[in-house]
């Protein structure tokens, strides 16, 4: 853990806070039929809690969360997968992500659907969790 150069070397809390909001992918996602045969726009919004310190000391990409390659990995992850529901597609990507950046603490995934009811403007299914 860092330390923040005071006498007795206190702890310094570098936990910070990556947004990436409305996420555009492309996918099949849904569980009736018609749903099945058509590409639907989703937008995702995450949420991504890690240790900012050692990037912040290095301004070094290779020591942050590459927040461009983790949005075309989880793309493909979602569009390969074909989720029928949102919940499944909310902790199903949580895990995916904790598992493939081990430096994140913790991630709050939304996924947004506009086409899910014709009466309203979007549905959305949150989920979080924290690394274990």
């Amino acid at each position: 853990m860092a330390h923040d150069g005071t006498p007795g070397g206190e702890p310094v809390n570098n936990a910070g806070r990556i947004t990436v909001s409305r996420l555009e992918i492309d996918t099949i996602v849904g569980a009736y039929a018609r749903e099945r045969k058509v590409l639907q726009t989703i937008y995702l919004d995450l949420d991504i809690d890690y240790d900012f310190g050692p990037p912040a000391a290095s301004d070094d990409l290779t020591a942050a969360v590459d927040y461009h390659h983790l949005s075309n990995q989880l793309t493909r992850y979602i569009q390969d997968q074909q989720f029928e529901l949102l919940e499944t597609l909310t902790v199903s990507s949580s895990a995916f992500l904790l598992e493939h950046y081990p430096s994140i603490r913790g991630l709050t995934i939304t996924v947004h659907k506009p086409s899910a009811l014709g009466s309203a403007e979007q549905v959305s299914a949150s989920f979080s969790q924290s690394a274990t």
